[in-house]
């Protein structure tokens, strides 16, 4: 006697209901996990707005490590930047890929033409920063222990780091001099291209520079 067919579409029948329920089940936890990253969103925007207004801050990096780590806290005050010297811990503001505001405290290295140049003790990339974009001076430091602590100065081996990133900074900013000089303000999208060349090139060596248009 022959066997009768065997049905194999119901077992099919039932694994897509199993894909349509985890289907929806993944979108419940991506709406949730959507809906809690806006609420880290609001929660981060209102702890920045105590930030400046207490003018404290608790690091949570090691880009100025050894002298500020995790856990420590920093107490600043508004200073006008022409009266900062190399040295000076300094609590700027800069923004994301996003455009996301963030803050950060790194050491003030110098200067190069209207820009001061910052790095950290711990970091390998130094950033041309504009005098409005400086929030404050650090004064306290206080450990996890809120025992004040004394700002230390950076090492020497630190200190020759700074030293090449001033030497790239003064660098562009006589680049950029000499090209006004010669091309005054002539715009084109060759000039654009060459100057986002040369800023990246800059940005490998360790120097971010921002987009500076002709200054005559």
């Amino acid at each position: 006697m022959r066997k009768a067919p065997v049905n194999r579409k119901r077992p099919i029948k039932s694994q897509r209901l199993q894909n349509t329920k985890r289907s929806s089940a993944s979108t419940l936890t991506s709406r949730g996990s959507r809906q809690a990253s806006r609420e880290q969103k609001k929660s981060r925007s209102a702890s920045r707005t105590a930030f400046i207004k207490n003018h404290e801050a608790v690091v949570d990096g090691i880009s100025m490590w050894p002298c500020l780590k995790p856990g420590y806290k920093i107490s600043f005050q508004p200073v006008n930047p022409e009266s900062l010297t190399v040295g000076d811990l300094i609590v700027l503001r800069s923004r994301g890929r996003r455009g996301e505001e963030h803050f950060r405290v790194h050491r003030l290295i110098g200067r190069a033409g209207p820009f001061f140049v910052e790095c950290g003790d711990n970091a390998y990339v130094a950033t041309l920063v504009r005098p409005q974009d400086i929030l404050g001076l650090v004064q306290k430091v206080k450990n996890e222990k809120a025992k004040k602590i004394p700002i230390q100065p950076a090492s020497k081996s630190t200190e020759r780091r700074f030293r090449f990133f001033l030497s790239c900074a003064h660098a562009f900013m006589f680049v950029h001099e000499c090209k006004d000089r010669a091309l005054g303000n002539i715009r084109s999208p060759l000039l654009w291209r060459i100057s986002e060349i040369y800023r990246g090139a800059l940005g490998v060596a360790g120097l971010r520079v921002p987009a500076i248009p002709p200054m005559n």
